[in-house]
């Protein structure tokens, strides 16, 4: 080989890396860009109780919270598919969800709950990014939907996190307050029992409906809180529940979302040949008999 063709090689070379640390770099930072917009999300449902609970619940304020948090879903997903199927070597990608999690750690809160979510969040990149390339290396032709088995269960985790911070969001507020209901929830509380309940239940036209009402509108205001005292621990449990069951239906129905995103950005891509398909020999198992 002529000294012209090594310097060319090397040449070539040093080109092949700028562009592969170019490329981790880019991946890289979009990640930790979902990472704290994940973070964000998981802040904004800590708060998000005052939007969801009786007497607070604000109708267009709870969707845009719904779709804030969705939408950090997608963005951790998508941007966590790229640096999973083009990211290599493996301890690259994990470098990439570390600084993910540092990016969530920083823009959720500093301490420890934010610290063991970010854990939490770290372990379960490197289950995703281990799962995806095994579905990869088991399938003979590349395709998207191959790692649906791996998103679909981050969007699981993402889901769980979402509902912890709203757990510890509403537990906060409950043990610094108590349980009580404001006056536009006990207010709504006394209304639809006017119109739907008490008349089923007292059809008798001696009873004093009005100072029932006024008995119940009584209860609710001074001694709810009191027997709930024993039993507010359960209320963000059954707060996160609900909240928990809500989106992990709106995941599975939104969970192709991700991955139809994925597929079109990576066609667009292969047409700009800024990524290229590349065969690789693989063995196959056979059953024989002998």
């Amino acid at each position: 080989m002529t000294q012209d063709n090594v310097k060319q090689n090397t040449i070539t070379k040093r080109r092949v890396d700028i562009t592969w640390l170019v490329k981790v770099i880019v991946f890289g930072v979009l990640l930790a860009a979902a990472g704290a917009f994940f973070g964000l999300a998981l802040k904004w449902a800590g708060d998000g109780y005052v939007h969801l609970v009786p007497g607070t619940w604000v109708l267009w304020d709870a969707i845009r919270l719904g779709l804030c948090v969705m939408g950090s879903f997608a963005a951790v997903a998508v941007t966590a598919g790229f640096v999973a199927i083009l990211i290599r070597p493996f301890w690259v990608a994990v470098l990439c969800f570390l600084v993910s999690s540092l990016s969530l750690f920083l823009t959720f809160e500093i301490s420890i709950l934010s610290l063991v979510i970010a854990l939490i969040y770290f372990v379960m990149g490197i289950g995703y990014l281990a799962g995806v390339r095994t579905e990869i290396a088991h399938r003979i032709k590349f395709s998207i939907w191959q790692i649906r088995g791996s998103q679909t269960v981050l969007l699981v985790f993402l889901v769980a996190l979402a509902c912890t911070s709203l757990y510890f969001g509403y537990a906060e507020k409950i043990n610094a307050e108590g349980y009580k209901l404001n006056d536009k929830a006990i207010s709504g509380v006394v209304t639809f029992v006017r119109d739907h309940v008490i008349d089923r239940v007292f059809p008798e036209e001696d009873i004093n409906k009005a100072q029932i009402l006024e008995d119940l509108r009584g209860y609710l205001d001074n001694d709810l809180q009191d027997d709930m005292a024993s039993y507010q621990g359960y209320v963000p449990m059954g707060l996160a529940a609900i909240a928990f069951s809500v989106l992990m239906l709106a995941t599975f129905v939104l969970s192709w979302f991700p991955l139809l995103i994925l597929s079109v950005i990576f066609f667009l891509l292969l047409r700009l040949k800024l990524v290229k398909r590349k065969a690789h020999p693989v063995e196959v198992t056979r059953l024989t008999i002998q």
